[in-house]
């Protein structure tokens, strides 16, 4: 594995002839700023909560997602192209093993956040992706919803918060990349009453991207929270009358 030299700050390319390129930092705030409209704009227009539930069994659901995803993971890779080594600057790299045992335990860390906030701010709740009821002839678009959910969804945001947004706010310092980069993941999922769990979590993923030098920790730790979310409500779903003591399982 590689061995990190600055493990608390960025590094961006060398160019000392040069300023810093501002033109990712601007894609990336039109692209992100974009992300947080649509999102509020949709949540303003959902319908019933239990029939948004519903949609994890349903194929619909997951090819929708899957082309969102492609979409954001393609533009993200398309405005890494400003730099002299995109690869790198996103932070597709090797790191140390111990990184991905550390994003587990900071996933555990927003679990535990997660479930002692839920019965004050009902972010799960608000978030309408928990299934009324397990609809077992739909077990397969089930499954697939899952798989997006963990794999696809943390992918394409790790690439887009840890890997871009740090790297274009290199030149701002760790303190406002980090920080900048938590409040625009809280704001892009849509739910004012998440953005506290949300942001304490895209700390620790930052803080993890900056000592790894890598965005691969981030992904493993955002992937493990996501899977214990699908987790949760495939409970729910198959035991709906424990909804509201779902949370006293952590």
């Amino acid at each position: 594995m590689e061995q990190t030299s600055s493990p608390t700050s960025i590094e961006p390319s060398p160019a000392p002839e040069r300023a810093e390129d501002r033109r990712p930092l601007i894609a990336w705030a039109l692209l992100v700023g974009f992300l947080i409209l649509l999102a509020f704009a949709g949540r303003a227009g959902d319908g019933d909560d239990n029939e948004a539930g519903q949609a994890f069994f349903d194929y619909a659901f997951s090819a929708t997602a899957i082309v969102f995803y492609g979409i954001m993971i393609g533009l993200t890779l398309l405005i890494a192209r400003f730099f002299p080594r995109p690869r790198v600057e996103l932070g597709l790299r090797r790191f140390p093993l111990r990184y991905a045992w550390l994003g587990l335990a900071i996933a555990v860390g927003a679990v535990i956040l997660s479930a002692a906030l839920e019965p004050l701010l009902r972010a799960g709740e608000a978030q309408g992706l928990t299934p009324e009821r397990w609809q077992g002839d739909r077990a397969p678009a089930f499954a697939l919803s899952a798989l997006v959910v963990v794999l696809v969804a943390p992918f394409a945001e790790e690439l887009l918060f840890r890997g871009l947004g740090i790297r274009a706010l290199a030149f701002a310092g760790s303190a406002v990349a980090v920080v900048v980069t938590s409040l625009a993941f809280a704001l892009v999922h849509g739910l004012l009453v998440a953005v506290p769990s949300l942001g304490i979590f895209a700390l620790g993923l930052a803080w993890l991207r900056l000592r790894s030098e890598s965005v691969w920790p981030a992904f493993v730790a955002h992937a493990a929270y996501n899977f214990v979310g699908v987790l949760v409500a495939l409970y729910i779903s198959l035991n709906p009358d424990e909804v509201e003591s779902i949370w006293a399982l952590f």
